[in-house]
């Protein structure tokens, strides 16, 4: 497991982490600095799809892409993260095949160029944020596991799975998580 983190990296919420908001939750860190942390949780569905929110913008017919609660910080505010194999301006890539954009130019384009969309894309509805020293803080109470971001469980199926998943890949010493008891508040 690695000890360090940064863009490009998972936080994986530790079961003893007490805010619900985060209960067994992967994160991708999309970018850190000395101004904070901003990320997205890839692994909390909303259980609506692009067509319902979206449904003014006529981008996904007969699609249906999956939305996701990206943290509790500006959940008006939508984000997605693309599966492509290639650099595609206005993108930022945050890890090997996982870019990131925010800007609705362009965006009917880039759908158009993903062989499957419903797979391809995911929305997100607001960012997990930290301020300059707050993740710090919350890294040093051993709130979060790191590891570098993987494509993979990025966009992995179903998204209930993603969490474990993660766990497992840092090695059979951090197993014994898997059987901690879930955050009472998450049921």
């Amino acid at each position: 497991m690695e000890t360090k983190y940064g863009k490009g990296y998972f936080l994986i919420a530790n079961p003893v982490l007490p805010d619900p908001n985060f209960s067994r939750t992967v994160i991708l860190i999309c970018n850190h600095n000395e101004n904070g942390s901003f990320g997205l949780i890839v692994n909390r569905s909303a259980q609506l799809t692009a067509n319902e929110i979206f449904s003014q913008r006529e981008l996904f017919k007969g699609e249906s892409c999956k939305i996701f609660i990206g943290g509790p910080v500006s959940q008006t505010q939508v984000f997605y993260l693309c599966r492509l194999k290639s650099s595609i301006p206005g993108l930022e890539e945050i890890c090997p095949g996982v870019h990131m954009g925010m800007n609705w130019d362009g965006l009917k384009d880039l759908v158009d160029q993903l062989s499957n969309p419903a797979e391809d894309i995911r929305f997100y509805l607001g960012y997990s944020g930290w301020a300059a020293g707050q993740l710090a803080g919350e890294m040093e109470k051993k709130s979060w596991l790191t590891c570098e971001a993987k494509r993979d469980f990025v966009f992995g199926e179903p998204e209930k799975s993603i969490w474990p998943e993660v766990v497992r890949s840092l090695g059979k010493s951090y197993e014994y998580l898997l059987q901690a008891p879930v955050n009472p508040s998450m049921n």
